[in-house]
């Protein structure tokens, strides 16, 4: 298998599956199809396009199919993309909302949210995402201000998406004790 299968996610293992993902599929087109049916319109769209590019913002992962398409996904408690060589390739589960065939590779992905659109949606999805202090654009001045200005607990804070993307409840939990705060 060429690509992580993770349960319970958190942002830097997102980020972890995009830099092997840009290593194995960007510059590639692939076909698409929805083996249980969930994301048939979607497959259609993204099909024999090639995929551009990737991005992840906290557990929100972007994929750019030529320039004008976007394949959003989430994974939610359990879901994975996972990227075998096509002779070792797993059938496709009956969670299985995406496959990707070509160049010798086969790609499944199981994920709570799985959508496309057009560029708009990465811009607003973006906009309503907090920083990701994984990436090298993050602002942490920023999510300070979010913080600042609330009246929610630290805990609820750290969890808000809006506020610092990517972090879980395990993080949650670390960051505060390491930190001292109930």
């Amino acid at each position: 298998m060429l690509s992580l299968s993770l349960s319970m996610v958190e942002g830097h293992q997102c980020h972890r599956l995009a830099i092997l993902h840009r290593a194995k599929l960007v510059g590639k087109a692939f076909k698409a199809t929805s083996p249980n049916g969930r994301f048939s319109e979607g497959a259609k769209a993204i099909s024999k396009r090639t995929l551009s590019r990737i991005e992840v913002i906290g557990k929100n992962l972007f994929y750019f199919f030529d320039t004008d398409t976007v394949l959003h996904f989430h994974f939610g408690m359990s879901g994975r993309f996972s990227v075998w060589n096509e002779a070792e390739a797993e059938a496709p589960k009956e969670t299985t909302r995406l496959e990707l065939r070509g160049h010798g590779l086969v790609g499944h992905l199981s994920a709570m949210t799985v959508q496309h659109g057009d560029l708009e949606l990465y811009e607003k999805k973006k906009q309503a995402l907090g920083e990701d202090p994984v990436r090298d654009d993050a602002v942490a001045t920023r999510a300070w201000e979010k913080v600042r200005a609330s009246k929610k607990s630290i805990g609820a804070l750290v969890m808000d998406q809006s506020v610092v993307a990517g972090v879980g409840n395990i993080y949650r939990a670390e960051l505060l004790y390491k930190a001292g705060l109930h």
